[in-house]
């Protein structure tokens, strides 16, 4: 599988910031970024902005991040 299907499909898949992809695919942060924003210029994908905290995870979600794809189960 290539690069850019491995970040696409985890990011589509998990959710989480460029951070937390390349922590779990063991790639370079900015390798995940380039991809992202890449992917979003050709309109792959959307990019959340406008969080202000990051994205927490665990069961004690904000209010605001429930049901966010970007926030880490």
């Amino acid at each position: 599988m290539s690069v850019w299907a491995a970040v696409l499909q985890d990011a589509g898949a998990r959710g989480g910031t460029p951070a937390h992809v390349a922590d779990r695919l063991g790639l370079p942060s900015s390798l995940v970024e380039a991809v992202l924003d890449h992917a979003e210029r050709l309109g792959v994908v959307a990019v959340a902005n406008g969080c202000t905290s990051g994205c927490p995870a665990g069961p004690d979600l904000p209010p605001g991040c429930a049901g966010c794809p970007l926030s880490a189960p």
